[in-house]
């Protein structure tokens, strides 16, 4: 597209090998609470994505709590066929998960049609230490893309 930058064939290569190194790292840092179920492991990050709604400030949407965190009214509440949808998933398959994830106590089921994420089971050791994994781990792909010369820019 015109005023795109574009990336040599090389630099694309490397870095597809990058990202997908780095995605790998960090699903099986966050399936631990799951039981490595990683079809689990996915609905939910699809959930917590889609309930952390980003403004184009780079900020969540509305007031956040005193923890940085949106607050629960915030998070806009996401439906089952919607996840299905974005998952390329069958229905019902992300229905049960979703109802393991309600019956776990990491989803809530807040309207008839919507989910949102628990904010209270964040501070569970085993999502914890999945974060404190992916913060390093981001990081070092963020460094391995400006070793490459695609980082982000920055300022």
């Amino acid at each position: 597209m015109p005023g795109e930058e574009t990336l040599g064939t090389e630099v694309a290569h490397t870095l597809s090998r990058l990202e997908g190194g780095h995605l790998f790292r960090a699903i099986l840092a966050s399936a631990a609470p799951f039981d490595h179920d990683y079809n689990l492991t996915v609905i939910y990050l699809a959930i917590v994505q889609a309930n952390s709604a980003v403004d184009g400030q780079g900020g969540a949407g509305g007031v956040e709590g005193g923890d940085g965190q949106a607050t629960t009214v915030q998070r806009r509440p996401v439906s089952v066929h919607a996840l299905a949808g974005t998952l390329h998933m069958p229905y019902e398959t992300t229905r049960r998960a979703v109802g393991r994830l309600i019956a776990a106590g990491f989803v809530r089921r807040v309207s008839r049609n919507g989910v949102i994420f628990n904010p209270d089971k964040l501070s569970e050791p085993a999502l914890a230490l999945g974060a404190e994994i992916a913060g390093p781990e981001t990081l070092r792909f963020a460094e391995q893309q400006r070793r490459v010369g695609a980082g982000v820019a920055t300022g």
